[in-house]
């Protein structure tokens, strides 16, 4: 909630770049940007100042290399992974969800079976950890792997041991790391599903780059002068691939955006031509690009386990059901990869800083996950601990619920009367965002009470904000649910919910396309609404291809299209094709295989901390 107010309280500031296209004598060509004037750093703010920049160079070819500089460097890989950083990692480089992460990670951790014999064999460690600690075991295995698979240039001549930077890490477990590293995921292509291979080459890959030797660059920076102007050029070039070979480590969007414009990437390559000192260059082009700052970006699920750890809240084992929860509860919704607080979040979480301010606070929070270590070692006492926390929040919520009224926490707002019913109408929040209200419980009869009435009201479009819906709008909202008349025996109206208006007949619901005003729609196009939806969902349900019966449970094998991509069932057992894999390519074999791997593996077990 804190990063939405930051967001919605952000102004946009204009500024612009100015790049210049070089070239040597030799025509050897790069780019550079303007980065000070007199000196001084300098970044235009206006169209007018870019143009009083280029007034000041255009046409000139007293381009002019002011300085050189170079510098040579070792970057190390980063360490192996925890479960925040697993998580992250899944999340940025595979678009895993934590919560996916996890299921695949189980699965990974119990183990498939490898055929020829070999069994059932688990194929990573323990995979909720903070720990960063590899075994003297995983140290000399991962060796003795990379020598073998990219030489002996590779391997360190001391292994390289790391150490957690978390302030409330316990490190009950060692890292994530693959249980036998010689097991590479080539060896294991024809035993792992897609998603399950995607994530083992990424433990494997982290975990073996880890213990490979350093990569080696070259940076080159140069400044070049015309005028009272200073334009930077920078460039690298990577003297030994080192980890690089196996391993590149992703980045968050933020992060990404923190980075110095024109900057290349660590991992990346930018080469300039040699240069040196006083050397005259020409002009070629100079391109001026306006642009706005941007607000901080949302969290993804991602970058909130890893806000998560930073201030020491929750545990490995509680980050993915901590975001599917907020999400399952409707707080937030996802939009591609960014978490969107909803309007009930606001909500709660003012009621929450207004009157339980202490135990919302981060420290708090912090705190009681160090006095929930102390416990576990031994070092507090369980029941002194809870009773300094019950005791006095028992008594705050008694005092809230005598003072807090119902209609502050749902930030009632009152719009007018309804001339039809001289009742109030009010738009307040609600479990499933806002909405508008006729009247109020006070104002039914006792009958009414009796059978549990609630007054009339209708969730407001999300085009229509709170705070500037008006009486007449709202007034609209209450024509819905609307009869249009009769299909096939029964009813059919028109009503409008969370994700808008739509159209139900009995059991039936089809949303209204976008076109559609559900105000004044008729029964006939109503009609041609509903058998489209069912025309719709029948081609849907229709499968692509029958490849024919499975031989092990005699079900007719399908190709069907689902909502996360095809997949082939035989009635029972679903499996997806995968990214690699088309409807059309799909054969009765791989059908029939890839059911069998499915079936082999069965639901998903958890196992017990």
């Amino acid at each position: 909630m804190e990063r939405e107010r930051e967001i919605e309280a952000f102004k946009a500031r204009e500024y612009w770049t100015v790049e210049a296209n070089l070239a040597t004598e030799k025509g050897e060509r790069f780019s550079s940007e303007l980065k000070q004037r007199e000196g001084k750093k300098f970044v235009p703010s206006s169209k007018e100042e870019t143009d009083a920049v280029l007034a000041g160079i255009k046409g000139k070819n007293d381009f002019v290399v002011a300085s050189v500089e170079e510098k040579e460097l070792k970057k190390t890989p980063p360490p192996p992974f925890t479960t925040s950083t697993l998580q992250q990692e899944a999340g940025r480089k595979l678009g895993f969800s934590v919560k996916q992460t996890m299921v695949v990670a189980q699965q990974l951790y119990e183990g498939v079976s490898l055929g020829k014999g070999q069994g059932q064999s688990g194929l990573i460690t323990y995979m909720r950890t903070d720990s960063v600690n590899l075994s003297q075991k995983a140290l000399s295995d991962a060796a003795q792997t990379i020598e073998k698979l990219y030489g002996r240039e590779y391997v360190l001549t001391e292994p390289r041991r790391y150490k957690t930077k978390s302030k409330t890490a316990q490190e009950a477990h060692e890292a994530i790391r693959p249980t036998e590293i010689s097991r590479t995921p080539e060896s294991l292509k024809d035993v792992l599903d897609h998603q399950q291979l995607k994530l083992y080459t990424l433990i494997w890959n982290r975990t073996v780059a880890t213990q490979m030797a350093a990569a080696e660059l070259k940076r080159v920076g140069a400044d070049i002068e015309t005028g009272k102007y200073t334009f930077r050029a920078t460039g690298q070039t990577v003297l030994f691939d080192g980890y690089f070979r196996v391993y590149r480590e992703g980045h968050d969007e933020s992060e990404a955006a923190d980075r110095n414009g024109g900057e290349e990437e660590a991992n990346g390559e930018k080469i300039l031509p040699p240069l040196s000192e006083g050397q005259k260059l020409t002009c070629e082009e100079i391109t001026p690009e306006q642009h706005f700052t941007k607000p901080p970006p949302r969290y993804t699920e991602a970058s909130l386990v890893k806000k998560l750890e930073e201030e020491g809240i929750g545990r490995p084992s509680t980050y993915a059901p901590t975001i599917s929860t907020i999400q399952q509860r409707g707080y937030i919704t996802k939009d591609g990869k960014q978490l969107v607080p909803q309007e009930i979040a606001f909500t709660v979480t003012d009621l929450l800083a207004d009157h339980f301010s202490d135990i919302v606070n981060l420290k708090f929070t912090a705190k009681m996950e160090q006095s929930l270590d102390d416990i576990a070692e031994g070092s507090q006492k369980r029941n002194v601990f809870l009773r300094g926390f019950y005791n006095p929040f028992q008594a705050l919520v008694e005092k809230k619920n005598a003072e807090v009224r119902k209609e502050d926490v749902m930030q009632e707002r009152e719009l007018g009367t309804d001339p039809k019913t001289g009742l109030r109408v009010v738009v307040r929040t609600g479990r499933f965002g806002p909405y508008v209200q006729l009247g109020r419980l006070e104002d039914l009869s006792e009958e009414e009470k009796k059978k549990k009435v609630k007054p009339k009201s209708a969730s407001l479009p999300k085009s229509v904000p709170k705070e500037e819906i008006m009486l007449e709008q709202a007034l609209k909202l209450f024509e819905l649910p609307r009869e249009l008349g009769r299909m096939e025996g029964e009813k059919l109206e028109v009503n409008t919910g969370r994700f808008g208006p739509y159209l139900r007949l009995g059991k039936t619901t089809v949303s209204l396309p976008k076109d559609a005003d559900p105000y004044s729609l008729s029964l006939e196009e109503a009609k041609q609404i509903i058998q489209e939806g069912r025309e719709k969902a029948k081609k849907a349900a229709e499968p692509l291809k029958i490849l024919g019966k499975d031989p092990e449970t005699g079900g007719e094998i399908q190709v069907k299209d689902g909502r996360y991509g095809p997949y082939v069932t035989d009635g029972k057992t679903n499996a997806s094709l995968g990214k690699k894999l088309t409807p059309e390519d799909v054969t009765f074999e791989k059908a029939v295989e890839l059911l069998a791997k499915k079936r082999k593996r069965g639901p998903v077990k958890y196992r017990k901390r």
